[in-house]
């Protein structure tokens, strides 16, 4: 660990701590400013500062219970504004309940609703200039880890490129290099100054992973490497000792039980919600598709769910002919679909092109704003979808599926996910898979929030949909 990551690590503490008191502060000037509700009694701001004082503890708590003083995550922007929110929340719940449960005099509870809205946006502020400091001082080289990267294959490509292109990740790409320059790692360490080994080749044997792994052991070097199909999918084991003997258990998805009714209790509220108020954008987009092309406004495909096949809607984005569908473009549309299938950019069972002639001026316009997917929240709303979860696939391309890539059926499907907010569009459909796969053993509420905040930055920067 970098004597500069400890450093940030610990000022993070006053500054959050001096964030929620100036909260406090904002929050008192604004309920004694805004008089729109009458105030009868005004507590003194002494007084005042004392009961905050003694509230700052729960804070601290509460926010190193929710590991927003952990090394590791401090660079996941969306997953820190998460748990911030959270842990403004928690602290604020925690504090009202004290107030209640004591019987505090508190001169107006209204301000601890301030309190939670302003927090949320200091605490979050500070940090962000925090990360903007660290990103100034990586330019210039100073708390940098200088890393080895052991490529070979797509995944060390995208690896490669978002450290190249990402200074604030805190990584200096020093060298790559592939397996038959593992027997040299003494001479390359030698010539080289560098911090950690990140292994992104997913086809080494174990014995060339032992082995480089034991080199960083010997040398004090930091470890890491991303797993491949196997490690995704013991990922979630429990062993158990049975008549003496280690017993590996495969663990089911968290979306089994009590996960499954939350995940659809939460799809429920959040897409009655999401339909309400992309409604107006829904009008608009169908009064456009409607206007600039012959045929129905909806295109409506069959799909794959987790239980049977389903009606899957979107706003129709390709002229009527070229639709594929009895009820669209019919026999013409599968010869053109064939045509570009010779084209297609995507490996395995998906089909993928950028530049699709089949796609209506209007229609470009749906896909790279993610519009022609608003209609699938009624397909939430149905239970045929949720929010965030795999891609549903059309029955074409599950009839080619291995028995591995089957894993992704094993949940209901979702509008977006894990895929979708990578930003990694050159991978292939295995490492695809993987993503579903991890996004399946390890589901979490926690998860579904970081994936959809995740979902607004990508339609927000217009990199559109699949």
């Amino acid at each position: 660990m970098k004597r500069s990551e400890l450093l940030f690590t610990f000022l993070q503490i006053p500054i959050d701590l001096a964030m929620v008191l100036l909260s406090y502060f904002l929050a008192y000037k604004t309920r004694t400013y805004f008089t729109f509700i009458p105030v009868i009694y005004v507590e003194p701001l002494p007084g005042y500062f004392r009961f905050v004082l003694m509230t700052l503890p729960i804070w601290f708590v509460v926010f190193l219970f929710n590991d927003l003083y952990s090394i590791k995550d401090r660079y996941s922007k969306f997953s820190e504004f998460g748990k911030v929110i959270v842990s403004v929340s928690a602290a604020v719940a925690i504090v009202m309940a004290w107030i209640f449960l004591s019987r505090t005099l508190f001169f107006s509870r209204l301000i601890i609703i301030y309190v939670w809205f302003i927090a949320i946006i200091m605490v979050m502020l500070a940090r962000l200039v925090m990360h903007f400091i660290q990103g100034f001082l990586f330019r210039w080289d100073i708390g940098v880890h200088r890393v080895i990267v052991v490529g070979g294959n797509s995944s060390s490509k995208a690896l490669i490129s978002e450290i190249e292109k990402k200074r604030s990740l805190g990584y200096k790409l020093v060298k790559v290099i592939d397996a038959d320059a593992i027997p040299k790692l003494e001479d390359i360490f030698a010539r080289h100054k560098v911090d950690e080994l990140i292994v992104a080749n997913t086809h080494l044997s174990q014995g060339e992973i032992s082995q480089i792994l034991e080199f960083c052991r010997a040398n004090q070097i930091g470890f890491k490497m991303t797993p491949d199909l196997f490690l995704v999918r013991s990922s979630h084991v429990d062993v158990q000792m049975l008549a003496g003997v280690p017993i590996m258990e495969f663990k089911r998805t968290p979306l089994d039980g009590w996960g499954r009714i939350i995940k659809r209790l939460v799809d429920l509220v959040c897409s009655t919600i999401l339909i309400i108020l992309t409604s107006p954008l829904m009008l608009i987009s169908a009064i456009f598709v409607k206007i600039t092309s012959k045929g129905p406004i909806l295109y409506v495909q069959k799909r794959v769910g987790i239980e049977k096949n389903f009606q899957f809607y979107k706003f129709r984005t390709m002229k009527t002919e070229f639709s594929l569908g009895k009820d669209y473009g019919g026999q013409k549309a599968q010869e053109m679909f064939k045509k570009l299938s010779k084209r297609n950019e995507a490996d395995g069972p998906i089909f993928k092109l950028k530049d699709d002639p089949r796609l209506t001026l209007i229609g470009k316009i749906l896909r790279k704003t993610s519009l022609d997917e608003l209609p699938q929240f009624f397909n939430v709303l149905k239970g045929d979808m949720s929010l965030i979860g795999p891609r549903p696939p059309i029955p074409e391309e599950v009839e080619q599926y291995t028995n591995w890539q089957k894993r992704r059926l094993g949940v209901k499907p979702g509008i977006t996910g894990l895929w979708q907010v990578s930003g990694r569009s050159e991978l292939s459909f295995d490492e695809w898979v993987r993503l579903d796969a991890y996004y399946i053993e390890n589901w979490s509420l926690w998860l579904d929030f970081q994936i959809f905040l995740k979902t607004i930055w990508v339609v927000i920067r217009g990199r559109g949909a699949y």
